[in-house]
């Protein structure tokens, strides 16, 4: 009886580690198609065609790395339906109003997040946010 039961234990462990084998554990979390409502809506990394990266913390805080652009700059954004509002130190005080909507499949690799400029005196915010369409990615 002793036997069997360790024979019964063990097959269940042996099923139960396949099963997490073949399902990894990720907190990525891709954005849900549509208009965003709060920042954690779309917190994560993007990645745009032309080798830029975007990254929007659920804190309001985020990264802008593009090539050609003036360098890694950073900053921070709130999120209320759809509207985001961001700040950056190398804008100084001006702040930049972009509409935000989401499409494609709630999967990385096919949810695009779309920023139009909505109001932004900052000329170099405003063109690396919206040059292209970004792209989730796992993270």
């Amino acid at each position: 009886m002793k036997r069997l039961l360790s024979v019964v234990l063990l097959a269940v462990l042996s099923g139960s580690c396949s099963t997490m084998k073949s399902k990894p554990s990720s907190n990525v979390q891709p954005p849900a198609p549509g208009v965003p409502a709060v920042a954690e809506d779309v917190t994560g990394i993007y990645r745009s065609v032309h080798q830029g990266l975007l990254q929007l913390r659920a804190d309001g805080d985020y990264v802008l790395i593009v090539s050609e652009g003036p360098g890694p700059t950073s900053g921070s954004f709130t999120l209320s339906a759809g509207r985001m509002v961001v700040y950056s130190e190398e804008c100084g005080q001006a702040t930049g109003d972009y509409d935000v909507v989401v499409t494609g499949e709630q999967e990385a690799g096919k949810a695009v997040l779309t920023i139009s400029a909505v109001r932004d005196d900052c000329e170099d915010r405003r063109k690396y946010l919206t040059i292209d369409p970004w792209i989730y990615a796992n993270s």
